[in-house]
Formats: structure tokens, sequence, C-alpha cells
């Protein structure tokens, strides 16, 4: 998998993402920088609407929303994004960062929709028969967020 991941700060300057990026040996343009920093700044991985939401909420123009998915799918086709999904189908993207583990679990709340990288929880490959290689490997745990559990237990 490709080594260009990144330490997350909460907030990205398009000059260092545009940095990242020809690090990477990118082309850049605005869009890619638009999403590449909207991952790095997201605390965790975002839906395509919630990436678009969050784009347009910076922008004074909206965006096309096959371009945005391109752009997405560029990104993880590169190895400075990755792509999950839980039991709702929803694809969600988020920057490869270099304090996290490359093959780490995602929790999933049921409830509220948010998906959580869980970091501290490394994930071993599974032994495969001979001649059998991991391309991806994706391991999402559903249940309740401490919010949702706290709303549930009161009810």
């Amino acid at each position: 998998m490709n080594n260009h991941v990144h330490d997350a700060s909460l907030k990205h300057s398009d000059v260092e993402v545009t940095r990242l990026l020809r690090e990477a040996g990118q082309r850049v343009t605005r869009l890619r920088v638009a999403v590449y920093k909207t991952l790095l700044d997201a605390e965790q991985p975002l839906s395509h609407p919630e990436v678009q939401q969050r784009l347009e909420s910076s922008r004074e123009s909206s965006v096309d929303r096959v371009s945005l998915y391109r752009n997405l799918e560029w990104l993880v086709d590169i190895g400075l994004a990755y792509r999950i999904t839980a039991d709702d189908r929803v694809w969600r993207f988020g920057a490869r960062r270099r304090e996290q583990p490359e093959k780490h679990p995602h929790f999933h709340c049921v409830s509220c929709g948010q998906v959580f990288c869980l970091p501290d929880s490394q994930l071993a490959a599974p032994k495969l028969p001979k001649d059998y290689s991991v391309i991806e490997m994706e391991l999402v745990v559903n249940g309740l967020c401490a919010h949702c559990g706290q709303k549930k237990q009161a009810h």
C-alpha cells in the first residue's frame, strides 16, 4: 500500500495539502485540494454527501456530485484515502493517517450512523491458502456509540 500517509491536525492549509499531493506525484487541481483537505480535517470517515456538504459550506459554489465521487475514488486509488462501508451500505472515505495503523477496524453506530476509527485495535492479516493474497481487509463493528447508548438507557 502507498506510504503517503499524514498526521491528523485539526486544520490543514491549502498550501500544505497541495504539497502533500505533489509529494505523492499527483497533478493538483482546486477540487483535489479541497476534497483531500476535507478528508484530512475530518475526525472520522465521511460519506459522499457529507463531503459534498462540507465542501459547499466552505465554498461559494456547488460541487458536481460526479466530479466529487471521481476525486474521492482517485484518492483511494493512489493510497491517500481509504473507503469503508458499514451495514447501512454507505461508502465512507477517510484520509490515511500516519498515526493510525493501515489495517484498523471501525465502529458504526446503528442509531446515529456515525463511523469512528478504532486505531488502537490492530488487525492481523488472516492466514490464507498458498498463492492467495490480501488486497483489502475491512472490519466494521456495529453497535451503539456512548451518546446513543446513554439516550437508550434514559428511555
